[in-house]
């Protein structure tokens, strides 16, 4: 045990800190000043900032080891044009792989859905439904696409880490392929748990979408029949990109 500990890492720091270091007593112990300046350089190592791609690394591995979860969320964008923001608000249910449905409280009756395979987005306004392949609306340069197994954020985005306040880190994406029409993506997540928080997007009209998510709960057990498709009455169904 004492070679393998002569011969660690951990070893050799003690080592090299026991000549800079003297024993020292009290109280009729001896205590080692390189066993506390050894604790010391631990503590700090750990309290040092992880790098973006590590951050990303463990959002990736916490959704991808996620079969399902429920979570509310509001929605703002402040379009620059209109000089105004569009607010709106509801609950999205998700469950692996590819399937989403964003139930709006406000606008009343709004919906999105993702059945795996197509995505429909509900305008009661209009009455009318918009159908598309999920593969063509949620492209690997969308943030959120890695969510439905579509994308996955280190092979998409590159990642630097914006900031790191409070109980969340920021960060900034920048897609390696085509940007999208997104100048910037800014997304948030908790510093424990690697839940996404937030995502930012800015459109190159310098208009800013963003999403906020809480009272997320995990392995709630959804069933697939809640992502059935079902034509709202009298609505009609428009596909696009078939």
């Amino acid at each position: 045990m004492q070679e393998k500990l002569k011969n660690s890492f951990l070893g050799k720091l003690l080592a090299a800190l026991l000549l800079k270091f003297p024993p020292l007593k009290k109280g009729g112990q001896i205590i080692t000043a390189a066993v506390l300046a050894a604790f010391a350089l631990t503590a700090q190592l750990h309290s040092a900032e992880p790098s973006a791609d590590a951050i990303v690394d463990a959002l990736q591995k916490n959704y991808d080891a996620t079969g399902d979860f429920v979570a509310d969320f509001s929605q703002e964008t402040a379009v620059k044009t209109l000089n105004r923001s569009l607010k709106a608000s509801g609950k999205i249910t998700y469950k692996r792989p590819g399937k989403m449905l964003w139930r709006y409280e406000e606008p009343k009756g709004q919906f999105v859905l993702a059945d795996g395979k197509h995505l429909y987005f509900f305008q009661p306004e209009q009455n009318q439904v918009i159908k598309s392949p999920l593969k063509n609306a949620f492209r690997g340069d969308i943030p959120l696409s890695f969510l439905l197994g579509l994308g996955n954020l280190k092979k998409d985005f590159n990642a630097a880490l914006q900031s790191s306040e409070g109980n969340q880190y920021t960060l900034r994406l920048e897609p390696k392929g085509e940007a999208g029409g997104y100048s910037e993506i800014l997304i948030s997540v908790n510093k424990n748990s690697f839940d996404i928080q937030s995502v930012s997007v800015r459109d190159a009209a310098s208009n800013v979408t963003t999403l906020r998510f809480a009272a997320m709960q995990k392995g709630t057990g959804v069933k697939d029949s809640l992502f059935q498709f079902q034509v709202p009455a009298g609505a009609d169904v428009v596909e696009l990109g078939q």
